[in-house]
């Protein structure tokens, strides 16, 4: 797979299209300085204006896109879209809201390619990638061509582009679904964040099936409150269509209320553990290496062996099974491909180690970021591990505040020795971020130190690991950098692992 980007930023449309044909898509309660101009291409950002491009100037937390009208304008704008009147010296059509003309600009732009691709959306708190990358494998063992928009990257045609969002802008998701469409694409896999369904990013998606994983804290920075951010994550089952599927997790209570907005004429599945799942585990064993249980469908029952670790992908996996199975996918072909399946890069992802003693200490690097992903994670470990588990963690600057110490106490729950470091600090200090976190190990029975520098912190962890532990690094997963207020470096955790793993079986790394 060949990873690439577009050079203007954007995907390409369908050529010209007539000023008049969005003006009878989007119904402006306003239009000033009216001419039938020739729009070519969309765009809300004025630094990808190009010639005949139609703006939209989007109203968001930081910044207010009529402040860049003008700016736009001088760059070869055709027209703009906008929530109130502007001074401008091309046609202005006045909408209620910005975002939602946007999204059904682009949808009508780029012939509305959800009806042509089978969209498998997937949101909930924790679990997502995984999940969407199961899917996509279970669709691929079909013979399907699948694209996937998701948080690593957005992949379809045999080209990678590196993910910039979990969800990406309307125009982007409307343009890669035509694209996947044009190159006879069947299916496209989406993770779908809860800011994305918040901005209307989505709007327009016909999703064959919406997948819900969990929901525990997180973003709460964003959506204030709990029930903010569920009504958020409900969203993507508001907008199923009847002959669409709800696949929802019997296990989570979350999906209860998800289930409430499930329209007349859609489908629900359940997956989980419960005896009253359509699609569920039974007999589960957990090992170090893997899962085997008895993966029992609607039409049968199969003995499997899942390489990935953890009852929480177990999860995954049925969610991933029920979702397949949902737009009429095989059970054989579903059990096949989540026996064949892989861990996803970043999620609870082995490092390799030399053989001798440093083989001895089981390391893996994780995405968990929240207090529940961390709480199944580490428990995950603490269970599988022959001796002690060493985990490493930190907390995002300008993010949630509030789930920095309950982080903390997830991993004062199960680890022997904690080192509190830097994620990515942004534009906070990041011994204050630590003072936050340490908030959350007052009176935690685990030992536990504070390594600002994250390359230090997993050297400590692996240099103080005995043969037999298990060391965690958690918080980045697949991120190949690191965010500080002035500027981006790269960094991958699993690097750093390997390079300390490396340099302790040579004798050069000591506690």
């Amino acid at each position: 797979m060949t990873e690439v980007a577009y050079p203007s930023g954007l995907p390409s449309g369908q050529g010209l299209v007539h000023l008049r044909e969005f003006r009878d898509c989007l119904q402006p309660r306003e239009v000033l300085r009216w001419r039938d101009v020739s729009v070519d291409g969309l765009c809300f950002h004025s630094g990808e204006v190009r010639a005949g491009s139609l703006f939209f100037a989007i109203r968001g937390a930081k910044n207010d896109g009529s402040l860049y009208a003008q700016q736009a304008v001088a760059r070869g704008a055709a027209a703009v879209v906008a929530e109130e009147p502007l001074s401008l010296p091309v046609p202005v059509l006045v909408v209620a809201n910005a975002r939602e003309a946007l999204a059904d600009a682009a949808r009508y732009y780029y012939r509305d390619p959800s009806r042509a691709v089978s969209v498998i959306g997937i949101t909930g708190t924790n679990g997502k990638t995984t999940t969407a990358h199961l899917v996509r494998a279970c669709l691929q063992a079909d013979r399907r061509q699948v694209g996937l928009l998701g948080t690593i990257a957005y992949e379809f045609g045999g080209r990678r582009i590196p993910a910039t969002n979990t969800t990406p802008d309307p125009i982007r998701i409307q343009g890669y679904l035509r694209e996947m469409a044009d190159r006879f694409a069947s299916a496209c896999v989406m993770e779908v964040s809860s800011h994305s369904l918040d901005q209307d990013r989505v709007r327009g998606v016909h999703f064959a099936s919406a997948v819900f994983t969990n929901l525990t804290q997180d973003h709460l920075d964003y959506h204030g409150t709990m029930a903010a951010y569920q009504k958020a994550k409900a969203r993507l089952f508001t907008s199923l269509q009847s002959g669409s599927a709800a696949v929802l997790n019997r296990d989570d209570a979350a999906s209860v209320a998800m289930a409430e907005e499930v329209q007349r004429g859609v489908r629900t599945i359940w997956y989980g553990l419960s005896p009253d799942a359509d699609v569920r585990a039974e007999n589960l064993r957990l090992g170090p290496d893997g899962t085997r249980f008895t993966m029992v469908m609607p039409n049968g029952r199969v003995e499997l062996f899942l390489r990935l670790v953890g009852l929480h992908n177990v999860h995954n996996a049925l969610a991933a099974a029920a979702a397949a199975l949902s737009i009429g996918t095989s059970e054989l072909t579903v059990a096949s491909a989540l026996e064949d399946a892989r861990a996803v890069p970043g999620r609870l992802e082995q490092v390799d180690t030399a053989v001798g003693s440093s083989a001895r200490v089981r390391t893996f690097v994780d995405y968990a970021h929240t207090p529940d992903a961390l709480d199944k994670v580490c428990g995950t470990l603490a269970e599988l591990a022959e001796g002690r588990l060493h985990v490493v963690f930190g907390c995002g600057g300008d993010r949630d505040r509030s789930k920095r110490a309950p982080m903390a106490a997830a991993v004062a729950r199960h680890a022997h020795v904690a080192y509190l470091t830097s994620d990515n600090p942004r534009s906070e200090d990041p011994e204050a971020i630590l003072d936050d976190v340490e908030k959350g190990l007052a009176g935690a029975p685990c030992q536990w130190t504070r390594v600002v520098d994250r390359a230090e912190a997993i050297r400590a962890a692996v240099a103080a690991a005995q043969p037999g532990d298990t060391v965690l690094v958690a918080g980045k997963g697949h991120e190949t950098y690191q965010v500080f207020k002035d500027s981006v470096v790269p960094f991958d955790d699993r690097l750093e692992a390997a390079r300390a793993l490396a340099a302790r079986e040579a004798g050069w790394l000591h506690r």
